[in-house]
C-alpha cells in the first residue's frame, strides 16, 4: 500500500467498522511505502502507464522473477523507480549471478563435507 492511501486505511475505514458495531478485528499496525514510479512517470491504468498483472503475465518472465526485483526496488524509504533494463540488470546481475553463486558454493560445500548427501 502507498502512502497515499494512509489516512484512509488507518482512519476512515476503521471508524466505519467502529460504527457498524460489529465485533470486527481492528488493524494493529500498517504498513506503507512510497512511491513506486514507472520508467520515471507516475503509474497510470487510465493512461495505460506502467506494468499490470495480465501485462506481467504477458511478457513470458517468470512470476519468481517478478517478485525478487519488485521487493528489490520496493520503496521503504523513498520514492523508486520500476525500469525495464534495471530489471534485466538486476535478474543478470543479482539473482542469476549472485545467487547461482551462492547455490554453487553450497552445493560443493555438501560434496566436499557431506559425500553429496542431506539429511531432512
Amino acid at each position: 500500500m502507498a502512502k497515499d492511501n494512509v489516512p484512509f486505511h488507518a482512519i476512515m475505514f476503521p471508524a466505519s467498522l467502529l460504527a457498524a458495531n460489529e465485533d470486527y478485528i481492528l488493524l494493529k499496525h500498517l504498513m506503507a511505502t512510497e512511491y513506486l514510479n514507472y520508467e520515471d512517470t507516475k503509474f497510470s491504468k487510465s493512461r495505460g502507464i506502467g506494468v499490470f498483472g495480465t501485462d506481467a503475465r504477458d511478457t513470458g518472465i517468470p512470476s519468481d522473477v517478478w517478485r525478487f526485483y519488485l521487493a528489490y526496488v520496493r520503496p521503504e524509504t523513498q520514492d523508486s523507480n520500476f525500469n525495464w533494463v534495471d530489471l534485466a540488470t538486476k535478474n543478470n546481475s543479482e539473482l542469476l549471478n549472485n545467487f547461482g553463486n551462492f547455490v554453487n558454493r553450497a552445493l560443493v560445500f555438501v560434496e566436499r563435507y557431506f559425500e553429496s548427501k542431506y539429511h531432512q
